[in-house]
């Protein structure tokens, strides 16, 4: 019992500090863009209402609409002579079902096909436009030519197209088995790659909503392993941060997400504070990742508080042995990791000015 109070109150303490540094970290970025007559980001975060949470920063993380330039400035015919609009207004529900048709037929020309893709990722920006090719069986088709095509063009139109659709709360409900589709599309490509940045930026489109959030946890391993291979890239690690942000608002994800791998907090605060004098975008990465650790610590806690529930069964959390070496389970429930996590927490840094960030 005591050595469980001791796990209750490090968790406590952890979240406590996680939560200070991220806050002042987002006071202290949100200060300079108000001084700041440009804009940092090629491409702003809209936030989605979420399940409540006690951050002040957004617990869910979206990428913009894509904008993607077409051959045509205007409307196109497709071989069957219907109009098919470049992007400047949806599509109806004809349109939807010719242009869905058209990736069929076009299968075998590759300008043709890019066409279509490029049709497609500029007109679902619109909401009419992401219901009627939904309908129209066109998240199907695109499925199945990011699961068969072996031209990386063709797969990053694929994935912009993917993108836009999976902003919608009813098209998302047709991205079945797209999931691992593109983690380990994402795992295969080099880094920093068109694919990477397109597949990563669909992964937080994916997770933004809870319904494919079991499609994530069924490949946590490899999802873990994705992340691993980000953290050297600023724009790949931001995006990863994204993903975890908007699944450890999940509490039913907390079991899976407490096996991954890679995500040592002495690892993540040491790279990223190092970086933040030479990148900006370093300070963006670490407040994501601490909003990570701050909200798989309040669900752990919500679990042991729950404890006694007859249908909350929270053995899991006691018990180390089905744990691989490495899993995130030990930055919260080893005591060393504990006290580790405290002393890292603390600004104790050479630079002064990394020091006055993590206060």
């Amino acid at each position: 019992m005591f050595n469980r109070q001791k796990i209750y109150i490090g968790l406590a303490v952890s979240a406590g500090v996680c939560t200070t540094v991220g806050l002042y970290l987002l006071y202290r970025q949100q200060k300079q863009i108000s001084l700041s007559k440009t804009s940092r980001c090629l491409t702003p975060i809209s936030t989605l209402p979420s399940s409540p949470s006690r951050h002040d920063y957004p617990s869910i993380d979206i990428d913009s609409p894509i904008d993607v330039d077409n051959d045509e400035s205007d409307s196109a015919l497709t071989p069957n002579k219907i109009h098919i609009p470049s992007g400047s207004v949806p599509l109806t529900p004809d349109q939807a079902s010719i242009l869905t048709h058209f990736l069929y037929e076009s299968h075998d020309n590759e300008e043709q096909l890019h066409y279509g893709l490029k049709s497609i990722a500029n007109t679902s920006v619109f909401k009419e436009s992401q219901i009627n090719l939904a309908n129209a069986g066109c998240i199907a088709r695109l499925r199945e030519l990011l699961l068969t095509s072996d031209n990386d063009t063709t797969k990053c139109h694929i994935l912009l197209a993917l993108n836009n659709l999976a902003l919608n709360d009813f098209a998302i409900t047709q991205f079945s088995n797209i999931v691992s589709i593109v983690i380990n599309l994402c795992r295969n490509s080099p880094s920093s790659s068109s694919i990477r940045l397109y597949g990563l930026s669909l992964l937080i489109n994916m997770s933004v909503l809870d319904y494919l959030h079991e499609e994530y946890m069924s490949n946590v391993c490899d999802l873990g392993l994705l992340i691993e291979s980000t953290i050297v890239s600023d724009d790949e690690a931001l995006s990863s941060g994204k993903v975890l942000v908007n699944l450890s608002v999940n509490s039913s994800n907390l079991e899976n997400l407490l096996k991954l791998t890679g995500l040592e907090l002495k690892l993540i605060v040491n790279l990223f504070t190092s970086r933040i004098d030479q990148s900006k975008k370093s300070e963006d990465i670490l407040i994501r990742f601490l909003i990570f650790y701050c909200n798989v610590a309040e669900r752990i806690l919500s679990e042991i508080q729950n404890e006694g529930d007859a249908n909350n069964n929270t053995s899991w959390l006691t018990n180390p042995t089905p744990q691989r070496r490495g899993a995130l389970y030990f930055e919260f429930f080893d005591q060393d990791k504990q006290m580790l996590a405290k002393s890292l927490l603390r600004p104790h840094y050479t630079s002064t000015l990394v020091n006055s960030h993590m206060k």
